[in-house]
């Protein structure tokens, strides 16, 4: 079990740094300008330091022996108060009630996540998983790559279908969300 969560994690990480630039449109509807250097701030994840940049260029490695991801022992009060975060987005998310949603988010995510964004993710989770019918969040384990703490939740939805689902978490507010 344990295997495939760090499967999954370094997948999704991999097809995340290759796919993002493609997928990310700035406010115009147009692809943000290519990275001239390593680490620019135009907004796309916060970092660390609270900056935020751009993900890594497509031919770069996304995983490395530098930022292989790592376990985190995590208290079950921890745990408890991430999933209350969690469970707000996605339920905001099943509600499509962007409201609710943008306070569950940090500040640089909600730039990220417009209106327009969060209402196609929210219809396609709805009709095509039927999200609106019900789940349940499982904590499945925490990680920390590259300076950034990661926790996978796998939501088990009342069609029997299953969703994993990876946040980054700062400040009690979600900074990152990848449905996987």
């Amino acid at each position: 079990m344990k295997f495939i969560i760090y499967l999954i994690a370094l997948i999704s990480l991999f097809a995340f740094s290759a796919n993002a630039s493609a997928n990310l449109l700035n406010s115009n509807g147009s692809a943000p300008p290519p990275a001239s250097s390593q680490n620019p701030t135009n907004g796309y994840a916060p970092q660390p330091n609270n900056q935020a940049t751009t993900p890594p260029v497509a031919n770069t490695p996304a995983i490395n022996a530098a930022n292989k991801p790592v376990k985190l022992t995590v208290s079950p009060a921890t745990i408890k108060t991430v999933k209350k975060v969690v469970s707000k987005a996605i339920k905001a998310l099943a509600k499509k009630n962007y409201t609710n949603f943008k306070s569950t988010v940090s500040s640089s995510f909600r730039t990220v996540v417009t209106k327009t964004k969060f209402n196609k993710v929210s219809d396609s989770l709805n009709t095509k998983l039927q999200l609106k019918n019900g789940y349940n969040i499982k904590y499945l384990v925490a990680l920390k790559q590259a300076g950034f703490k990661f926790y996978m939740w796998k939501l088990n939805l009342t069609s029997g279908k299953s969703i994993y689902i990876k946040t980054m978490i700062q400040h009690n507010k979600i900074s990152g969300l990848i449905f996987l």
